[in-house]
């Protein structure tokens, strides 16, 4: 807090700009120096910033910049600012400092001189949250010095302003000139950008920071539950891989931006910092298997398929590690892999677009974006794009398009199986009508008659309706069969079943290759005295059909019919109706055939 005994005021501000998630562009930070290496120090101090009432709103402190690192990590702010120090700092460059992942305290200095007395309040910000310790001492011309100490593994509480970056108040209202010092000491990416901003342009980015952050995340859990309720929908483990993994990066994203340390845990540094790795870990074991599943890694590319189910073991391990290794030791590993993994399943997604998988090339449309949003971002971390604006803004097309691509992608999938459905029941529903007919003579078989049957018997006792049946077997067939052959007795068979079909005048009668060569016709809501007049025009019809036999008694064939009726009250179970037309189908039989009997 300030040792001196003015009092800031306490904003609850925001500027807009989300923090790009560590598994994707810390890779790129740990694969290339800072561009501050690249520069030839000079052992000089920085350019005064010169302020007055037309300075702009918001400033970003670059060459006014000089820097010192601490090897022995020891030097203190009275060190530092005693008269005989012999610290000689460095000038920066016109970029943003950055100094990689050097787990090194970095002082930082610069002055800001106000040539006239200014209508705003001056602040500090450092719009990196991540940074673990951050020192900030200050001292102007009338005398007066504060300090400030935060970062992300103290209390929340601890921060001079409520807001997920770092800001600090400054003395420049009146004329005068202010010194700042500040050391930062971190474990992951020792990113800086640092701006000097007024009371106004702070507030204002707040508020459209929290705005279009608000419309982001809010995106971003809209598409949580979509794919999670298409999940419960179809139970189709592909959707819960996508929506673990949407959330991981949701959280990540949240987390990374500083809005989680400020509303969700402001008083759990240490599970904020661990929580990066394990939501990084658990999107990249969700990645991995989601897909295995949408690109059907395991039938066409079995050797990378391995790779990437190794990737995901590897990554189950990183999850746990946290609690027993620092987090340093771990960063490298969560900035290189992710980038590895990615790659692999592009140039899978790639070779199956080539072959015309539109799956593929969805999978590789959304990634393809997210990379470029990644990228720009990156420049504008390591100082080499300096719109942050427009850098922010592609990181959150990048991964919002990838999300909704994949998503779509995902709706796509629905649609295909659903048309595979579709044409495996149609195909199903042919070989299952196949199943229940006889392929002699095209009508209903036998496993086909009794069940409906026993179905029709139960509708007819249910509703007190009368049920006939009629047993038909073909005369002297065995005896055609021997005179003109059993390819000729085949299409006889065809030919009386087709005729027999033909007496039949409502969609409720049914007739059924019984047996050999006999036919059952079952007759729903008929009595007795209707199935005798179907039997004697189906009696008439083969006899009028006039195919020879030559061994008949009738020179042609003929066929014998058997009815009965459920109006008799002797009949008490269809069993028992089937005996009966059985049995008068023998007497007919026996009475010369060509004959009915009930």
């Amino acid at each position: 807090m300030p040792k001196d005994s003015e009092t800031f005021e306490k904003i609850e501000t925001s500027k807009t700009r989300n923090r790009l998630p560590l598994v994707l562009w810390t890779a790129l930070l740990s694969l290339a120096l800072p561009y501050s290496y690249f520069a030839d120090p000079v052992r000089e101090q920085g350019p005064v910033l010169h302020l007055d009432s037309h300075s702009a709103g918001k400033i970003p402190l670059r060459e006014e910049i000089s820097y010192f690192k601490d090897m022995e990590g020891t030097l203190t702010w009275e060190d530092i600012s005693a008269s005989d120090s012999e610290v000689e700092f460095k000038k920066n460059t016109d970029r943003m400092p950055n100094f990689g992942y050097d787990p090194s305290p970095y002082w930082l200095k610069f002055s800001v001189e106000a040539e006239e007395s200014l209508s705003e309040e001056r602040f500090l910000t450092l719009e990196y949250p991540h940074i673990d310790y951050v020192d900030v001492y200050w001292k102007d011309s009338k005398g007066r010095e504060g300090e400030f100490h935060t970062g992300d593994m103290l209390p929340f509480r601890e921060r001079p302003i409520a807001e997920r970056y770092f800001v600090f108040p400054l003395t420049l209202e009146d004329k005068g000139k202010i010194e700042v010092f500040i050391r930062v000491k971190t474990e992951g990416s020792l990113t800086l950008p640092l701006h000097l901003v007024t009371k106004s342009n702070l507030e204002h980015s707040s508020r459209i920071s929290l705005l279009i952050d608000g419309i982001y995340f809010g995106a971003l859990g809209v598409m949580v539950f979509y794919n999670f309720f298409l999940f419960l929908g179809i139970r189709e483990k592909t959707y819960i891989y996508y929506v673990i993994l949407i959330f991981a990066v949701t959280y990540f994203l949240i987390m990374s931006s500083g809005y989680g340390f400020w509303f969700l845990v402001p008083n759990s540094p240490k599970f904020v910092n661990s929580s990066f790795i394990v939501a990084t870990c658990i999107a990249m074991i969700f990645l991995g298997l989601f897909a295995e599943e949408y690109l059907q890694t395991r039938d066409t590319y079995p050797i990378l398929h391995i790779f990437i189910r190794g990737l995901t073991i590897v990554w189950s391990i990183l999850t746990i590690l946290p609690v027993f290794i620092a987090l340093r030791y771990l960063m490298p590993f969560t900035a290189i892999l992710p980038i590895l993994e990615i790659l692999v399943l592009m140039i899978i997604s790639l070779v199956q677009s080539v072959r015309k998988d539109r799956k593929a090339r969805i999978f590789l449309s959304a990634w393809i974006f997210s990379l470029l949003g990644v990228f720009i971002f990156s420049l504008n971390r390591l100082g080499l794009f300096d719109s942050e604006e427009m850098a922010s803004g592609m990181l959150k097309i990048g991964v919002l398009s990838n999300v909704i691509l994949l998503s779509l992608g995902l709706v796509d999938r629905i649609n295909t199986f659903q048309k595979e459905k579709e044409e495996y029941k149609e195909r199903a529903d042919k070989l299952f009508e196949l199943s229940l007919m006889d392929p002699l003579t095209g009508v209903a078989n036998r496993r086909f008659f009794d069940q409906e049957l026993e179905r029709e018997w139960n509708r007819s006792v249910r509703t007190e309706r009368p049920l006939s049946l009629l047993m038909i077997d073909v005369d002297f067939f065995k005896a055609y069969n021997d005179t003109y052959g059993h390819l000729k007795g085949d299409q006889v068979l065809f030919q009386v079943a087709q005729a027999l079909k033909e007496c039949l005048n409502r969609s409720s009668d049914m007739i059924a290759r019984y047996g050999g060569e006999e036919f059952s016709v079952i007759l729903p809501d008929t009595p007795v005295e209707g199935a005798i007049v179907v039997a004697l025009n189906m009696l008439q019809t083969v006899e009028d059909m006039g195919i020879p036999h030559s061994e008949s008694t009738f020179t042609r064939v003929t066929v014998s019919i058997g009815v009965s009726s459920n109006t008799d009250r002797d009949i008490h179970s269809y069993q028992e109706l089937l005996g009966l037309a059985d049995k008068n189908l023998y007497d007919s039989k026996a009475f010369g055939r060509n004959h009915i009997r009930h």
